[in-house]
């Protein structure tokens, strides 16, 4: 089975490292087989805020949301590829999750059960994340916090069982160099998820 990638910019600049981060994976993973969508969020318009608090406000979705529901369904494997912005990814890309991660569509409640059913159940992940903190001072001092987040309570929760993290760091002392080297494993990342079966997908 042709693997379906969906590759998602989170960054909100222009000409930035994730976008070509983003870009050679995305590039690579098409050349390679995949059927690949991509979306940035730059380009999107929506209310970044869930206004109800509580899902029952009534909020209707934005079309540029509808789109990034629409692409979530149809990927067996989801790239976000964001920037660390204050220990998580930037506010607008985590108001978007609030917004689109609804019950009905990536979750639901059970009664009797203490966790929901997970609707996105059989898909798989791959967090590409840049950022100015040296990857020692992440693992050691940090524990790895985001991945905790972005792991279990988000994409474990939803369904997305299985996934990986790699952190391209610290992007601030980088070297045109070590630029051009990041870019070409986001490539080499994409050519081998075109060519992997499902069970071997976000597998480090």
């Amino acid at each position: 089975m042709t693997n379906r990638i969906f590759v998602f910019s989170g960054h909100l600049g222009e000409d930035r490292l994730g976008h070509a981060l983003a870009e050679a994976y995305a590039d690579a993973a098409r050349k390679a087989g995949a059927e690949v969508r991509v979306m940035n969020l730059s380009a999107m318009v929506f209310d970044a805020g869930l206004r109800s608090g509580d899902y029952k406000g009534g909020q209707g979705l934005e079309p540029d949301l509808v789109a990034f529901q629409e692409n979530l369904t149809w990927c067996t494997h989801w790239v976000p590829v964001y920037p660390l912005w204050w220990g998580g990814m930037p506010g607008p890309m985590k108001g978007m999750l609030d917004r689109t991660l609804l019950p009905g569509f990536a979750f639901q409640i059970v009664e009797g059960e203490e966790l929901p059913a997970k609707l996105l159940r059989g898909r798989s992940a791959r967090v590409l994340i840049t950022s100015d903190t040296a990857s020692n001072y992440y693992d050691e001092l940090y524990n790895r916090a985001h991945d905790t987040v972005m792991g279990l309570q988000i994409l474990d929760f939803v369904g997305f069982e299985n996934h990986s993290f790699r952190m391209f760091s610290p992007t601030y002392l980088s070297t045109e160099e070590e630029r051009a080297a990041w870019i070409a494993e986001a490539a080499q990342l994409g050519e081998q998820d075109a060519l992997a079966k499902q069970e071997e997908l976000a597998v480090a």
